[in-house]
């Protein structure tokens, strides 16, 4: 009573994004990779994948080969740096449709462009449903019986929910975040 929590839609039949295969897309070398790392909240004031995408000759200007996106992970709130995660396997909304994102990608792979996630897996804030599903509401934390999370922190400077990384369910869940990433966006 007295709190909201943010819903979701199931939709059973989304629109599936068509990726390009025109092209032959190669990952640059790592030890060649020339990074620009951007907040898309800062860096336009569209603050859209579809204003970032107008943008791409811009980047191709810089003769860069990798954007490295700051946490485009659903957060709380509807305007954050997105350290604040809340759903780890969903863009957030306020960037705009997650196809526009994997349109964002394709079109900068076509360029040879990589697009690299930055991504906080080292703790959750409240609203992820990770925290609520084991929850003491008497103490206002995590449960002693959470799968994913610490009761307390294990250092000093955390913030959020603090991820209990040596739990087989955390490591299960870390991989199948990465694994989403991957597939589903091609970062």
């Amino acid at each position: 009573v007295g709190q909201s929590f943010p819903v979701g839609v199931f939709q059973t039949r989304p629109s599936v994004y068509q990726w390009d295969t025109t092209y032959n897309y190669q990952k640059p070398d790592t030890r060649d990779l020339i990074i620009y790392e951007l907040l898309l909240r800062d860096f336009d004031s569209q603050h859209t994948w579809n204003a970032l995408i107008n943008r791409l000759d811009y980047f191709d200007s810089l003769n860069i080969n990798a954007i490295q996106l700051m946490p485009v992970m659903e957060f709380e709130g509807n305007e954050s740096w997105g350290y604040n995660p809340m759903f780890m396997l969903a863009p957030d909304k306020y960037y705009g449709p997650a196809n526009d994102l994997k349109r964002f990608i394709d079109l900068c792979h076509k360029r040879g462009i990589a697009v690299i996630l930055d991504i906080t897996l080292n703790h959750q804030f409240g609203q992820s449903p990770l925290a609520r599903m084991y929850w003491d509401n008497a103490n206002n934390q995590p449960a002693s019986n959470n799968p994913w999370f610490n009761t307390f922190p294990r250092h000093d400077f955390n913030v959020g929910y603090d991820m209990n990384h040596e739990s087989p369910h955390t490591k299960y869940f870390a991989k199948r975040v990465f694994k989403h990433w991957l597939e589903e966006y091609k970062v």
